[in-house]
């Protein structure tokens, strides 16, 4: 479905009913890199799946992009389509998304889960600088397989390509669904370093999840950002950094169990 929210139009999916649960993507994902996700939680929940500006169906406006913007583009959707409150699951970019959300409106997020995303605290290694270099490069030069390649490998633990080649296609194929222009921006708004978030302002409940070989959020980041924000918790998969793909059993009932105890009180 189309809506136009902040000024451009967004593509959105609703399955289920019940509480608002609202699943963000990451960089270079798009909606539908949640279906290991959609089918499980929509029998409890009222799931909204969005394309992030930049991303998938939605508009790629050129023009600065920042994640208060993007933070803008999901709260000027969730007033479209009339959700006063919900809970947000933000994978990686998507992480930073709901994050920002949860401090410019409080009111609207009822729990917050961080999954594989670095909330801003971490300072890009040599190594994550080299790869972005790397991936604007295929950008420039239009090499779609090439960059959609790169990016899935990275995605993941090492040697899950070899383990699991139809996930590892599957994934790779969402991530094709994409314009280059639109995560080209996304890219380089993320390389502009942001100042970090307060995180002791975050008041909502939050779950941190996190991958033991995720090479772009680490144990310890996870375990640093718990620490800042008052009773949070970490979850500790065995994957890389797309751990709802990676291991979607456990990833998905990390998620419930959380939502249950919130709901409980």
């Amino acid at each position: 479905m189309q809506i136009e929210a902040n000024g451009i139009a967004m593509n959105y999916e609703v399955k289920g009913t019940g509480e608002n649960l609202v699943l963000i993507h990451g960089l270079g994902d798009n909606l539908n890199m949640w279906y290991h996700q959609v089918t499980v939680f929509s029998k409890s929940y009222r799931v909204i799946t969005y394309d992030v500006r930049g991303s998938g169906k939605t508009e790629s406006p050129e023009g600065d992009y920042s994640i208060s913007i993007l933070a803008k583009d999901t709260y000027e959707l969730m007033r479209g389509i009339k959700v006063e409150g919900a809970y947000f699951l933000g994978y990686s970019m998507g992480g930073r998304v709901a994050l920002e959300l949860a401090l410019s409106h409080p009111e609207m997020v009822k729990a917050l889960i961080l999954a594989n995303s670095s909330v801003g605290l971490t300072t890009p290694t040599p190594e994550a600088l080299e790869r972005r270099r790397v991936m604007m490069d295929l950008i420039d030069k239009g090499d779609v397989k090439k960059f959609t390649e790169m990016m899935t490998t990275n995605a993941f633990s090492p040697g899950f390509e070899s383990k699991n080649p139809a996930e590892f296609k599957k994934y790779m194929e969402v991530k094709s669904q994409n314009k280059l222009d639109g995560v080209g921006r996304l890219l380089g708004m993320l390389a502009t370093p942001a100042s970090p978030p307060d995180l002791s302002k975050v008041k909502c409940p939050v779950l941190l999840i996190v991958g033991e070989k995720d090479q772009y959020m680490g144990v310890a980041q996870a375990k640093q950002a718990s620490e800042m924000i008052a009773g949070s918790k970490v979850v500790v998969l065995p994957t890389g950094h797309a751990a709802a793909i990676e291991m979607p059993d456990k990833f998905n009932s990390a998620v419930l169990e959380f939502l249950s105890e919130v709901s409980r009180g």
